[in-house]
């Protein structure tokens, strides 16, 4: 993954502050609206990390999924072995 830097400033947000966070950043990293994000200090800097989410439904696992067209029938399996169903 490349290297990307940018500036951003501190901003006032109610009693806390916000930074913005550059677009290409966002993309780069694929984060989303409202993405949770742990915070740490390390030897003097803030780092932000995206926290990965688990799929809570069947769309969510396979939204990014795409059809290589190869279907079951098409693939060798090779012999059955053991007590193996037959189909």
């Amino acid at each position: 993954m490349e290297i990307i830097k940018g500036q951003t400033r501190l901003a006032k947000w109610g009693n806390s502050k916000a930074a913005r966070i550059p677009s290409q950043i966002i993309k780069q990293l694929k984060l989303d609206d409202n993405q949770a994000m742990t915070i740490t200090i390390e030897n003097g800097s803030i780092v932000l990390t995206p926290i990965k989410k688990n799929p809570t439904d069947i769309h969510e696992l396979f939204k990014d999924w795409q059809d290589d067209g190869k279907r079951d029938h098409e693939l060798d399996w090779g012999k059955s072995e053991g007590d193996e169903l037959q189909w």
